[in-house]
């Protein structure tokens, strides 16, 4: 038993020793554990490297500003473009080169390592692309661009050096502005080569323009403003694309140009002009009107329901519940527009026209105004048709008729063609919106040359609907036209019929194997045919007189 127990106690001891260390605290440990050596790691494999790009910027010091790279890409459609152009002889269509067709959709940044004369981009990891592009800038407009094309798809793509070039540009100071005039800006407008090549040369660095001065870009493309104030000192628009020249206007705050000032540019150069208020202005710059009014539905103290108000330049403006608006820095030397716009009504009819435009002209010496609009409220028309006499004229019709035509009784008491906002199918006929009183009618045709009239109404200032009717008799001759050559019948051959009535489309149809084409009924006075088919010179004539006698009209080819 002793032997057992003396065993059991020697396999048990390293057990007990382990139990018995208790390990310092972790911070303890921090203190004293050694580095693990980088070495004890095992190795990672490196992967094979790809295609990277390098370029040195050279420059007066050391770079500091920022970098891009782009892959320029070709559209399959461009390349089957210009090879088919070459294949067939276009030596002027298109660049000389494919590549030239290569386009960047995504400028990536890239980092530059700065040297006493420079820097170092790369090298930079890129794509495999048929062409890359480079560009770098700095704050004063210091700019570097080049581009290569590489048929290698690993290894390096080397730029070699792109030497700085200066920007042009132009330096704007403004001149005898006062402080009550409030801020001014600056539109500006290329004046492009008339030499294509020339012009495709300046708009080359328009990508560095987008990058390095994105409010001069922004004003070159879009025609937005650069605010010029006149404590600013000096307004700086570089780098610009190396035009023959660019065109500024001096803008007031209340809208009014000055100018154009038109700047003669130098490639490399920043000219300095000086906008002066008082020659650019000569009847002032202008004052601006606070203008508060309310939008209301014609007849009605209430604001047309869902409308929403545009100003000027196109922007919403706030509309209160009750219609009230306030609109602020109005132009006070012209006439300002603005529009409202209908939302569509959930169900029902539309209460107004979807748009509707009004213009404010403000007084000479105002700074303040009040107007009350109102928007034209719709009438309706209402075309009462039985469910027979709606089967009879769609049994009738052909796409795309029926056609409902609205008419309007001028001053002569002739019937004149009216336009309409909204034709409203509905389950008893239509609705057909109005805006101004007067005498109406409706023209309910199954084709151009088969047309029924509505009955007449007056409809006064205070009316809200009137209704009139249509009733589709049997008047009128059933008719066909028969086509053919040399006494055999012509299939397929496309006749085309027209009304006296402008507004109604022409009907079409082709002749089948026995050479006709039936029109259905006749009640015009007159009808107009063209028949066309291939090989055959069109047939142009007048065919009412032929439908009246036997109904048929007989074209022969």
């Amino acid at each position: 038993m002793l032997a057992v127990a003396g065993l059991v106690s020697w396999w048990m001891w390293p057990s007990a020793l382990e139990a018995a260390f208790v390990p310092a605290p972790p911070e303890v440990v921090a203190e004293i554990a050694e580095p693990v050596p980088a070495v004890a790691e095992a190795p990672v494999r490196a992967e094979p490297e790809g295609l990277k790009l390098r370029v040195v910027l050279e420059g007066e010091h050391p770079f500091r500003g920022e970098a891009r790279v782009g892959a320029a890409f070709i559209s399959e459609e461009d390349r089957r473009t210009w090879e088919a152009a070459k294949r067939e002889g276009g030596g002027g269509a298109g660049p000389e080169r494919l590549e030239d067709l290569a386009n960047v959709a995504e400028w990536r940044p890239a980092a530059v390592t700065p040297t006493a004369s420079g820097g170092v981009l790369g090298p930079e990891p890129v794509p495999v692309a048929p062409r890359y592009r480079v560009m770098a800038w700095e704050s004063d407009g210091t700019f570097w661009w080049g581009d290569v094309v590489s048929e290698s798809a690993t290894g390096i793509v080397d730029l070699g050096v792109l030497r700085a070039r200066r920007p042009t540009g132009v330096r704007v100071r403004l001149a005898g502005a006062r402080p009550e005039q409030g801020p001014f800006s600056v539109r500006l407008e290329r004046v492009v080569d008339p030499d294509p090549r020339a012009a495709e040369r300046a708009s080359e660095i328009l990508p560095v323009v987008e990058h390095a001065a994105p409010v001069v870009a922004a004003a070159l493309r879009d025609g937005t403003l650069v605010p010029l104030t006149s404590d600013a000192g000096e307004l700086s628009l570089l780098p610009l694309p190396p035009d023959p020249s660019v065109r500024l206007w001096l803008r007031s705050a209340s809208g009014r140009e000055g100018g154009p000032v038109e700047v003669r540019l130098r490639e490399g150069r920043v000219e300095t002009v000086v906008l002066d208020v008082d020659p650019l202005f000569p009847g002032g710059v202008g004052g601006t009107v606070t203008l508060r009014g309310r939008i209301l539905v014609e007849g009605a103290t209430r604001p047309p329901p869902g409308a929403q108000l545009l100003g000027p330049e196109g922007e919403a403006l706030r509309l209160e519940p009750d219609g009230h608006f306030t609109a602020q820095g109005l132009p006070s030397w012209r006439a300002s527009r603005f529009t409202v716009r209908m939302g569509a009504p959930v169900s029902g009819r539309p209460v107004a026209p979807a748009q509707h435009e009004f213009e404010f002209t403000p007084e000479a010496g105002a700074s303040e105004a009040e107007v009350t609009w109102r928007v034209p409220a719709y009438r309706w028309l209402v075309v009462r048709m039985d469910g027979f006499t709606r089967a009879q004229l769609q049994s009738r019709a052909r796409r795309p008729y029926p056609v409902v035509l609205l008419q309007r009784r001028d001053g002569a008491g002739q019937w004149l063609t009216h336009s309409a906002d909204i034709f409203q199918e509905q389950e008893d006929g239509w609705a057909v919106s109005l805006v101004q009183p007067g005498t109406y009618r409706v023209l309910a045709a199954a084709s151009p040359y088969e047309v029924h009239t509505s009955t007449s109404v007056t409809v006064g200032e205070g009316d809200a609907d009137a209704t009139v009717s249509v009733r589709v008799d049997e008047g009128g001759v059933p008719c066909e036209v028969r086509v053919t050559s040399s006494g055999a019948p012509v299939y397929g051959a496309l006749v085309t019929s027209g009304s006296t009535l402008g507004s109604l489309p022409p009907a079409r149809g082709r002749t089948d194997a026995e050479g006709r084409w039936r029109l259905g009924r006749v009640r015009a006075d007159s009808l107009h045919l063209e028949v066309e088919a291939d090989g055959h010179p069109p047939w142009v004539g007048e065919a009412s007189a032929a439908c009246n006698a036997s109904g048929v009209v007989d074209v022969r080819l």
